[in-house]
């Protein structure tokens, strides 16, 4: 076998002694942090040389523990730090460091407001007014999240125009903003398109009476849904809008006569949640506020929106079919009129 360098016994050693020798410590009463740096390296290779402006105490007890474990579990509670080089180890105050972040977001505070007045169905019904609002400020609440992560001495700086976050804090604090600002930005950056169709459905004689729920329970995307509802009455398209919305951000529809605040938010596990707010001003305003959840491509229904349509039907008696042979029959026919929503995850992961 080979005779190793004298060097490089060394270097094992005091490896063995840093890494691999495991020692217990007991202190019921404060020791002081330079006596207790002389303890964790007595009987060693080591050489422990502490800054002259430390300080500070520890109490407590380490059992089998390494000098370098000990080191990572005792110097941080006391703002302190340590570097090997070679057979020394050098304790110091932590020092903290500046750091800036991207921010790629548009610097406003975004509102939802959608608002519908009417008189009603009379000359003399009272003015009537329903509103919905939303409104989100992306930095405001970064800022909020940051100051969490933050240690007690540190600084921090968001400059909105610029788009940049500055912060001094000790390393793995601000290892910790890193991680946290990924993860937002990462999902406030991820979209979900809205296929929107509004449909009205004119139920047929054996539907008289409403929807059978039952059968459109059992479809899932937006075929079998029109398919389900043509197979109870007369649909008709009134609109179909499509918009693209940032994940949690507000968006609005406006068409048919229908106003549609919506706000997606796309779950860990694929799914959407929808925070939705329709508004119908005719024949009278109707609202509905309402929380979904649906599956990516999925489609769901919202309803709640029905009136009865009077139908004039014209009919001739005799044979001649002259004036005094026609008559007018006046029947009522119920309309439905839904929402179908389908959300598709343009940018998932």
């Amino acid at each position: 076998m080979p005779t190793l360098p004298l060097t490089q016994l060394d270097d094992r050693a005091l490896a063995a002694d840093l890494d691999n020798r495991a020692l217990t410590l007991t202190f019921a009463q404060p020791v002081p942090i330079k006596d207790l740096l002389l303890r964790l390296v007595r009987g060693t290779s080591l050489s422990v040389i502490p800054d002259p402006a430390i300080s500070g105490s520890f109490i407590g007890e380490l059992k089998n523990v390494t000098v370098r474990q000990a080191l990572g579990l005792i110097l941080p509670p006391l703002g302190l730090d340590y570097a090997v080089d070679g057979g020394f180890i050098r304790v110091f105050k932590r020092q903290p460091e500046t750091r800036l972040f991207d921010i790629n977001y548009i610097a406003t505070q975004r509102n939802g407001d959608s608002s519908i007045g009417t008189t009603g169905i009379s000359r003399d019904a009272p003015f009537a007014r329903v509103s919905s609002a939303t409104s989100t400020d992306l930095f405001a609440d970064l800022t909020k999240g940051v100051q969490t992560l933050l240690s007690e001495h540190a600084a921090f700086n968001v400059d909105r125009k610029a788009g940049l976050l500055q912060v001094t804090d000790f390393p793995e604090r601000l290892d910790r903003v890193g991680e946290y600002l990924e993860t937002v930005q990462d999902r406030v950056h991820r979209q979900v398109l809205i296929d929107a169709r509004v449909v009205e459905v004119e139920l047929d004689a054996d539907h008289a009476s409403a929807l059978d729920w039952a059968a459109l329970a059992q479809a899932r995307d937006l075929p079998k849904v029109m398919e389900a509802l043509a197979a109870q009455g007369k649909v008709s398209v009134l609109a179909n809008p499509r918009l693209s919305a940032l994940n949690n951000e507000p968006a609005i529809m406006r068409t048919a006569g229908l106003t549609v605040s919506v706000t997606p938010q796309i779950t860990t596990d694929g799914m959407v949640m929808l925070s939705l707010s329709p508004i119908v001003p005719a024949p009278v305003i109707a609202e509905a506020d309402t929380l979904a959840r649906v599956g990516d491509g999925e489609t769901i229904v919202i309803s709640g929106f029905s009136r009865d349509r009077e139908i004039k039907e014209r009919k001739t008696t005799g044979i001649t079919g002259g004036w005094f042979g026609r008559s007018t029959v006046i029947t009522k026919k119920r309309v439905e009129m839904l929402i179908l929503l389908t959300p598709k995850i343009l940018n998932g992961s």
